[in-house]
């Protein structure tokens, strides 16, 4: 069952999905964008949850992954990154 969340002029605004581990829910907002939200942004209201603020003062879950798998490909790409200098243990003699 998804959790409805309206803004305060009470317009549907998406769905969260709550995380029982972090302070924190996913937001699924209707424009297809997720963001992450703070419990304590989200008030219980008669049978739908009230967010305190506008979704723009939130992160996006979207962009946040697109940017990790980035650097994950970009990571990956470069492994190894070089060779692994010549070394030697002892002294180096000259005769």
């Amino acid at each position: 069952m998804k959790n409805p969340v309206y803004d305060d002029k009470q317009q549907l605004i998406g769905h969260f999905i709550k995380d029982n581990y972090l302070k924190r829910v996913a937001l699924e907002a209707s424009d297809g964008n997720t963001y992450s939200v703070p419990n304590q942004e989200l008030t219980r209201q008669d049978e739908h949850w009230v967010l305190a603020k506008p979704l723009s003062e939130f992160v996006k879950l979207n962009a946040f992954r697109k940017q990790q798998e980035h650097v994950d490909e970009m990571s990956d790409e470069s492994f190894p990154a070089s060779d692994p200098p010549d070394f030697t243990l002892g002294k180096n003699d000259p005769n």
